[in-house]
């Protein structure tokens, strides 16, 4: 048995506990904010599972698989569908009253090699990279992209509570400014002695803490790591500004716009709940510059909801907004999962080494780091 800290409590550090401690050691998970689940997590608000931005998971994925395997509850979950997606310019992706361009955009589609807005326009719904074409964007045309009636915070919540029935201890506000071999150095002087490390705090805090550790191989491994952030904007509506559609796509401004409970029903009977985000167009993110600053991005997708969701800001029930939120790490580029295993740390996150994307790569490292460990330390 190992004694093992997990550095973030985000999908991939809860999920890496998880596996750590049904393979016997013994965990201790530690975050650095003030609660658990990272970017993929939701705060409900009068039954309003508010959040940052919009998430989808893949049928029976990672995410999904492990979710489903925690709780004797039954989740439900509908995908996000076609006929009720809109690409600006291009209208309804595959429109219920016209068989022949709807079968024409299905082959389009299939063949994912077209710069065709409609193609462009569902990578980008799929994993937010119209570049990109992955599981996921072949997930979104067999419907197979989720959304859950719990949201986030529910599946969230189904972690939490199996590493507290199992005895994980969870520590929420603290922050580790060292790593070694043997030990771990919180903000507060405390030093906790380890057998081994799993960083899952992001690539921005495990640079930071793997540099100490050997700079020369720090900057070799994270040299190529690009990201992308976003800005966006929740709203629970007691109205129905998208008129049914599930979701409004502009490929060319990198604006999307979903509603959860078009997607899902069973998360509202009454009224929308809109989570809108504009992807890139900083200095700093992948390709081109397009605003001066995140208030600016922030405006434009303000702008785009006036004029795709007519009368929202009218009816606003909740609401949350944020400037500048990562959104994609990697840049086409993954780091290895052992790059320090030398040193007994192991990297978790959407950013590790990974055939999935997005919170399912975040959950596929996460166990995998987990069951790494024993390797780790023999």
């Amino acid at each position: 048995m190992a004694r093992v800290l997990v550095i973030g409590a985000g999908l991939a550090g809860l999920a890496c506990a998880l596996e750590a401690t049904t393979a016997g050691h013994h965990v201790v998970v530690l975050e650095r904010s003030s609660r658990i689940g990272g970017r993929g997590t939701s705060q409900n608000i009068d039954g309003l599972p508010i959040g940052f931005g919009p998430h989808l998971f893949l049928k029976k994925g990672p995410l999904h698989n492990l979710a489903r395997k925690l709780s004797g509850i039954k989740m439900k979950v509908s995908p996000i569908q076609l006929h009720r997606t809109e690409i600006i310019g291009s209208g309804i992706v595959c429109p219920t009253d016209n068989t022949r361009l709807s079968l024409e955009r299905k082959r389009l589609l299939r063949n994912g090699g077209s710069n065709d807005p409609i193609v462009q326009g569902c990578r980008f719904l799929s994993c937010w990279n119209s570049q990109h074409s992955g599981e996921r964007f072949h997930a979104l045309q067999k419907r197979k992209l989720l959304v859950s009636n719990e949201g986030w915070a529910g599946m969230v919540g189904r972690l939490a509570a199996a590493l507290d029935e199992v005895g994980v201890f969870i520590e929420c506000g603290l922050e580790v400014t060292q790593i070694d071999g043997e030990k771990a150095t919180l903000s507060d002087g405390r030093d906790i002695e380890v057998d081994a490390i799993v960083l899952a705090c992001g690539p921005a805090a495990t640079r930071k803490l793997v540099r100490s550790l050997d700079a020369e191989q720090c900057d070799s491994v994270f040299s190529k790591l690009e990201r992308t952030t976003a800005s966006f904007i929740e709203v629970g509506l007691d109205s129905k500004p998208l008129l049914g559609k599930q979701a409004v796509v502009d490929v060319e401004q990198r604006f999307a716009v979903l509603d959860y409970r078009a997607i899902q029903p069973r998360l509202g009977l009454e009224g929308s709940h809109l989570s809108a985000v504009a992807v890139g167009g900083l200095a700093g993110d992948i390709g081109p510059t397009l605003y001066s600053s995140a208030n600016e991005r922030l405006e434009a997708l303000r702008l785009f909801l006036n004029q795709r969701a007519a009368g929202w800001d009218k009816h606003i029930v909740h609401q949350s907004q944020q400037e500048k939120i990562t959104v994609l790490d990697s840049g086409g580029f993954q780091i290895p999962q052992n790059a320090f295993a030398n040193h007994k740390v192991l990297l978790a996150g959407a950013w590790v080494e990974s055939e999935h994307e997005l919170s399912d790569a975040a959950v596929f490292s996460g166990r995998s780091a987990g069951r790494l460990i024993s390797s780790l330390i023999d």
